[in-house]
Formats: C-alpha cells, structure tokens, sequence
C-alpha cells in the first residue's frame, strides 16, 4: 500500500544509519534519494551539492580548474567529512564516480552503511545528461558519447558491488524509493 506510513528502524541494531545510492550520472540518485529520504523521514544529503557549497563553485567548474584527479582529492575528503558528521539515518546520494574510485572503497566499508546501485541504459542516462542547447546543463563527462559508454563500463564491475541493484528506468523516484526501503527493510511490503 502505497500510504503506508514507514516503519522507523533507525534505533533497532539491524537498521542501517545510512543508506547510498550509487550509478552512473544521469540514473537519478539525487531525485531517488529525496524520495527515499522523504518516504523514511531521514536527512537527505547529495554529495555533488555538498561539495559545491563548500568550495562555492560547481563541480563542472572544479573539473575544469583541477582536471579529473584533482576533483576526486576534493570528492574523497567530502565523503569522509560528510560520513563522519551524520548524526541521524541519512540517504547520502554519490557522485557518478564516487563509489568507482578505489580511495573511497575503505570510507564507505568502514561506515557501515547499505548500498544500492541504481541500474539506468546507458541510452537514457545520456539523454538524461544532455543539457540540449543550454551546454552548461551538460555534465563535464557527457559531453562526448564515446567516452560516456567507455566511462560507464569501465565503473559498471563497481557499481555492481553494492548490496542491491535496483532497475531505475521508467520507474518515478517514489517507486524506486518505496523499492529499496522495502528491499533493505526500513519498511514492510504490505
């Protein structure tokens, strides 16, 4: 039943503190993880807008001043600042890359939380992160096609880590949120 109210598991042993969700730009964590934050009554934190607060600039602008290499150094003591000040259960939305990078992979077991890789075609996820005319909406790593699927697939034995896969394509964030809450328990599949 859809207005079920959820299940709050937060203080039992089994329930996770926090929950990600992992996949490649444009499979729809951050709407996703509103969803699933505002279905649990949880903080919802979305790691690419956390970092842009904190360096007042955007991500698209951090790649172009510091290169790839230089984004993920600032990405990996963002996620560990964030993980280490979450104070309630959290749904905490990755970048596209942050859970492929190998630095990350220690940070994210030791915080004991779930995952879940939400699993988008790579066709919609490029239409999904095609800004049309306005190229400033285009993501920094979408703007070739070849590259993307390269991207993708070099990530995919990644993503496919996490604890759950759920299909995110023609399904609306709150089907996907309702999903996973049932899948890691937080609330009951009645």
């Amino acid at each position: 039943m859809a207005n079920t109210p959820p299940i709050d598991r937060s203080g039992t042993e089994d329930a996770p503190r926090i929950v990600v969700l992992t996949g490649f730009m444009g499979s729809g964590k951050t709407t996703t993880g509103r969803a699933l934050a505002g279905l649990l009554r949880w903080e919802f934190i979305d790691l690419d807008e956390w970092i842009e607060r904190q360096e007042q600039t955007s991500i698209r602008d951090l790649f172009q001043r510091f290169g790839e290499a230089g984004f993920r150094v600032i990405e990996h003591r963002a996620l560990e600042s964030v993980l280490a000040e979450c104070s309630r259960p959290t749904v905490l939305a990755l970048g596209g890359g942050t859970f492929a990078q190998a630095s990350n992979d220690a940070v994210l077991r030791r915080a004991g939380l779930r995952s879940v890789f939400l699993e988008v075609s790579v066709e919609e996820m490029m239409q999904r992160c095609d800004g049309g005319e306005n190229t400033q909406d285009t993501r920094p790593l979408a703007s070739d096609p070849v590259r993307f699927r390269e991207l993708y697939e070099q990530r995919l034995e990644w993503y496919r880590r996490a604890e759950y896969s759920v299909g995110a394509e023609r399904r609306t964030p709150e089907e996907l949120a309702r999903d996973i809450a049932e899948k890691l328990k937080l609330v009951s599949s009645d």
